[in-house]
Order: structure tokens, then C-alpha cells, then sequence
């Protein structure tokens, strides 16, 4: 049994016959198996959440991700597969980002039993398939280099308007029993959505959970890697006269803008990969903390999908600006009133 409500029971005694890792007088709480903890285990360490920041920071997130949506809604944008991926991530990124905003204000609430048994199961199912979906334009985007100019486009829209529904069954139903397992408690003045495991199933729970974002952060930090090597290597037997330093600037600075989208994700989720592993035991108070901020820095680009994929694209740019002007003109001819 997993009773993760000792994330925040740091200054409480702990019972001298208890395990490391395990607090109060039944030595019923856990710090332990931080993978598998829930938003409302994370979020207790605050006393209170300021509602207007939370609320100025998913308005911020949710307009962004409406106009990716608009870019990649552009039929130029979507002549590969990468561009449907691209729109899926935006569209999930925004379900990802609305579930964990209502998760924080129910917080704020005490809403338990809705939290603890639906938000949590949204919330994990959206994470999982948007990092999944991230890792899949990684993936094709490996395709279009080691095929070149054989690629084709038409199989890859194809191939993706397959994937794509997999993935999101795939992702929903394979944690479709956890809340089976989970229960709400009331304990320290508040409520706890707690998961109540078999102890033969929490590690092989943890592994499947962390599977789940440890194959694609190794997809897009290796990938990327793969194909400056062999592009540079192509690029040696072509420009002989070139250093190979040479070929190496040349190659980054034509993919940057995929280089940058690969390793803005990768960077943003390294804390939580390193605390995942590393805070395996929560002891104390800055661990705590440490392991709040890698988490939260996770959901970052949840809301930030314009920067990391629009923006620094030469493709998606100009659409982006192109849909801006359009808007911009339509609110005009819609504002205007003759004289």
C-alpha cells in the first residue's frame, strides 16, 4: 500500500520503529515512489495558491496553444505528418493544461473525490500522450533525413492519422484501473487522494509510469545527436574542402530550428528525470521543494507550445504572422462603422 500523504508530514514525528521514508504513528505515511504521486500530494506543500496568478498564467497558455492551434489548422502546415503531430501536441497540450488548472482551483477548494478519481486520471493520460506525441515528430523527422529526398509526404500524413488514435487509446486505457486503486482519506485537516497498491505491484506500477516518459525524453535527447553525426558525416564527402567544424556549423544552423524544439523539451523535463531517479526518499524540506519545481517546469511547455514549436520554425513562422494579419483584418472589418 502507497499512502503518499507523508510528502507533506516532513515536521511531524516519526514513529522510531518505521522504515525510512515512512512517517506517523502506524507508520501508514510514504515519501517514497515519487513517480507515482498525485497533483494533490505535490500541490499540499502550499497553504495557499494564489488564484489570480493561476488563472493570469493559464489564460497566457491557453492563448498561445489557440493560436498553434490556428497555425497548424493551415493546410501548408500540415503537409507531412510532423504538422498533424504538431496540431494533436497543441490541442493536448491545452486538455493537459486546462485539467491541471482545474485541478489546482478544485485544490483550493477541497474537492477531493473529483480530483482524487477523474482529474487525476485526465491529468496523467494527457501528459503521458503529449510527451509521446513529441517524441513522434522526433521520430519522423529522423525518417526524413535518412530517406531524403525519397520521403513521402503522403504516407507520412497517413501514417501519423493512424498513430495518432493508438496513441490516445492506447494511453487512456492503460491507466484505466488506477482509480481502482485510488481512495480519498480525510487526515490533517484536509483530504488525500491516496493509491492503495497491492505492495507487490508498486514498483512494477513506478516502471511502467516512468516508461512512459523516459522513452521519449531519450527519444528526443539521443535522435537529434543521431542526425547531426550522419549529416555531417554526408556533408564531409560532399564539401571535402570544408573542416568537418565547418560541416558541423553548417548542419546545426540549417536544423537549428528542429535542434531547438528537441532540446527546449529535453531541457525542461532534465529535473524531473534526475529528481525522479535521484529523490527516490524525500527526507527533506528542499528536497521537497526540488522535486515541486522539476515537476511544474515538466508542465511548461504544456502552455509554451508557440515557442517551441511555431516560432522557431522557418516554415510555421510565416503562417503564424500570416494568421495574426488575418485576424487582425477581420476584427477591423468587423469593428469598422461607416461615417
Amino acid at each position: 500500500m502507497l499512502m503518499d500523504e507523508g510528502f507533506c508530514s516532513l515536521n511531524y514525528t516519526t514513529s522510531s520503529n518505521c522504515s525510512s521514508c515512512f512517517y506517523g504513528p502506524l507508520c501508514q505515511f510514504s515519501t517514497a515512489y515519487y513517480g507515482i504521486t498525485s497533483l494533490q500530494t505535490l500541490l499540499c506543500s502550499f497553504e495557499y495558491i494564489p488564484i489570480s496568478i493561476i488563472i493570469s498564467i493559464s489564460l497566457f497558455g491557453s492563448i498561445c496553444n489557440l493560436f498553434t492551434i490556428g497555425t497548424f489548422c493551415q493546410s501548408k502546415t500540415r503537409e507531412m505528418g510532423s504538422g498533424i503531430y504538431r496540431l494533436w501536441i497543441s490541442i493536448i497540450g491545452q486538455c493537459g493544461l486546462t485539467i491541471v488548472v482545474i485541478h489546482i482551483l478544485m485544490e483550493n477548494n477541497n474537492n477531493g473525490i473529483i480530483g482524487c478519481f477523474i482529474l487525476e486520471y485526465f491529468r496523467k493520460a494527457f501528459h503521458a500522450l503529449y510527451d509521446s506525441l513529441t517524441a513522434c515528430t522526433t521520430l519522423e523527422r529522423t525518417m526524413v533525413i535518412y530517406q531524403g529526398i525519397s520521403f513521402n509526404k503522403i504516407h507520412s500524413r497517413r501514417l501519423a492519422k493512424l498513430i495518432i488514435p493508438i496513441l490516445i487509446l492506447y494511453h487512456f486505457i492503460s491507466i484505466l484501473y488506477e482509480p481502482f486503486y485510488r481512495q480519498v482519506i480525510y487526515s490533517l485537516n484536509r483530504y488525500w487522494c491516496i493509491l492503495k497498491f497491492p505492495s507487490h505491484l508498486i514498483v512494477t506500477y513506478q516502471r511502467i509510469t516512468n516508461l512512459y516518459f523516459i522513452l521519449p525524453y531519450f527519444i528526443n535527447l539521443i535522435l537529434p545527436m543521431i542526425w547531426i553525426l550522419a549529416l555531417t558525416k554526408s556533408k564531409l564527402t560532399l564539401n571535402k574542402n570544408l573542416s568537418i567544424w565547418m560541416n558541423l556549423k553548417n548542419v546545426i544552423f540549417t536544423y537549428k530550428h528542429t535542434i531547438i524544439s528537441c532540446y527546449i523539451l529535453v531541457l525542461l523535463n532534465t529535473p524531473r528525470f534526475i529528481f525522479t531517479f535521484y529523490l527516490t526518499c524525500i527526507k527533506l524540506q528542499w528536497q521537497n521543494t526540488a522535486y515541486i519545481t522539476a515537476y511544474f517546469l515538466s508542465l511548461v511547455p504544456l502552455m509554451f507550445n508557440l515557442f517551441i514549436f511555431v516560432l522557431p520554425s522557418p516554415k510555421y513562422r510565416p503562417e503564424f504572422f500570416s494568421l495574426i494579419q488575418r485576424v487582425i483584418k477581420y476584427r477591423r472589418r468587423n469593428h469598422y462603422i461607416p461615417t
